[in-house]
């Protein structure tokens, strides 16, 4: 199992616990931030889970602002073969607002929690309705991957 986290950390470690709670391990977290300039992408990072071994369903976390997932959704369209959940944060942030956070800025489709949500879900990708059933959520596609 492994964990790829965009912007909050206490997420990845929300995840972590709830997979633990769920008798499931973590191999792998990394967490890649969430302002417009990263060292690393959720490409970069999904293309080394794809060939771990350790891993057996991605998880992601990505947040509202910026086109990170999107890209990543196509990605994962054409490059990943294991099962990806997802859960992005600030669903219910209004569209065109600047939030408190640098990565938070919404300007052009596709950078909305709900299209990322759209984007993400017509790759294949399992999304996570909210953060209390991240860890229920990727364990019911760990299961029925096995």
């Amino acid at each position: 199992m492994s964990a790829s986290s965009d912007g909050s950390g206490t997420l990845g470690y929300e995840a972590a616990a709830q997979l633990k709670d769920n008798g499931i391990g973590v191999s792998t977290s990394v967490g890649i931030g969430g302002d417009p300039i990263n060292g690393s992408s959720f490409k970069d990072i999904l293309a080394r889970f794809e060939q771990d071994d350790e891993t057996h369903v991605i998880a992601m976390i990505g947040e509202i602002g910026g086109p990170q997932e999107s890209e990543a959704a196509e990605y994962i369209r054409n490059n990943i073969t294991k099962p990806v959940v997802a859960y992005v944060a600030g669903l219910t942030a209004p569209k065109g607002r600047t939030m408190g956070h640098a990565g938070a800025i919404i300007s052009a489709f596709g950078e909305s929690a709900s299209e990322k949500v759209e984007i993400l879900s017509s790759v294949g990708v399992t999304v996570a309705e909210n953060p209390a059933v991240i860890g229920d959520t990727i364990a019911r596609v760990y299961k029925e991957a096995a």
